[in-house]
């Protein structure tokens, strides 16, 4: 047991370098986009939803977050958060990335969640359009009169600071050496802590009864994993989407239930959204969309890889 627990600590700090330099690189990109004054507006123009799952794809835990708290605000439609949620994948990529013998998958994966988080996106849209059609603009975007209102209200107030997974801001300027080192570097500490649990319970597991045993009973549930896989990815937690790529990268878990289990992975966005939007019926909805879909699309590309297999 002893030799597992090393074999997983090791293969854990190969990763933590790395984690470290692209969480910088991320914290950049993020900065830059959230702090943009055109933000807002290509958020809630006619191609918000494709914006929105182009900066979903960027490995952070910001704009799941950001998403949350426009909505709840009324900036943004219902669509262009679900596909910023749907293209989120957290910390599935930086650890497929360190894994050199999985990139391969990246490119799939990040070609398919960008085109179903449009497919969703757009679709929910569109049917909230025809349910809606006499007050799609009013819902969608709060009146011109009260914008002022709205903008006093959030300049006296605190409460509507939103923080990341780490606790930080995630909408407004930061100390420089703060947000462009510390931060990365406890982000990277935590994601490390995560990867080595999961890889410390995988290799004990592994040593007691074979990865052979283990990837012979998950694919004996292959139909069942599109289902399971999405509740573990609605753990609003970054830990959840270390277990699916983990899994995914020892052969677990098919390559269309990780996929179904990383499309609701949206970080804390969900918490968040749960905690700013007061309507329960709104984000109840929002969690049924997130859940089914990401289900329906993990079983048929499971179907797909069965017929090409």
């Amino acid at each position: 047991m002893g030799h597992a627990l090393l074999h997983a600590l090791l293969d854990s700090l190969k990763v933590f370098p790395f984690l470290i330099l692209l969480y910088i690189i991320i914290e950049v990109v993020e900065e830059k986009v959230s702090t943009s004054k055109h933000f807002v507006k290509y958020t809630n123009g006619k191609y918000a939803t494709v914006v929105g799952a182009g900066l979903g794809l960027i490995p952070q835990c910001g704009f799941s977050v950001v998403a949350s708290d426009l909505y709840s605000k009324r900036y943004i439609k219902m669509g262009t958060m679900l596909a910023i949620f749907i293209a989120t994948s957290d910390e599935a990529l930086p650890i497929i990335l360190s894994n050199p013998e999985k990139a391969y998958l990246i490119f799939p994966m990040l070609a398919i969640k960008f085109v179903y988080a449009l497919i969703v996106g757009y679709g929910v849209d569109f049917v909230a359009n025809l349910i809606y059609k006499k007050k799609t603009v009013v819902e969608i975007v709060p009146p011109a009169e009260h914008e002022h209102e709205h903008e006093h209200e959030h300049e006296d107030t605190h409460e509507d600071e939103i923080s990341g997974c780490c606790g930080h801001n995630v909408e407004g300027k930061r100390n420089t050496l703060k947000k462009f080192f510390v931060h990365p570097l406890i982000h990277s500490l935590k994601i490390f802590v995560y990867i080595f649990i999961v890889n410390a319970v995988l290799e004990v597991l592994i040593h007691y009864l074979g990865e052979e045993a283990i990837v012979n009973f998950m694919q004996s549930v292959t139909y069942l994993q599109p289902l399971i896989v999405p509740l573990v990815g609605l753990i609003p937690n970054c830990a959840s989407s270390v277990l699916i790529t983990q899994l995914l990268i020892i052969d677990g878990i098919t390559f269309g239930s990780a996929v179904a289990g990383l499309c609701v992975n949206a970080g804390i966005g969900l918490a968040v959204l749960f905690k700013q939007n007061k309507n329960i019926k709104q984000n109840l909805s929002v969690l049924a969309i997130l859940y089914l879909s990401s289900v329906a699309l993990g079983y048929i590309i499971t179907l797909i890889e069965t017929l090409i297999i």
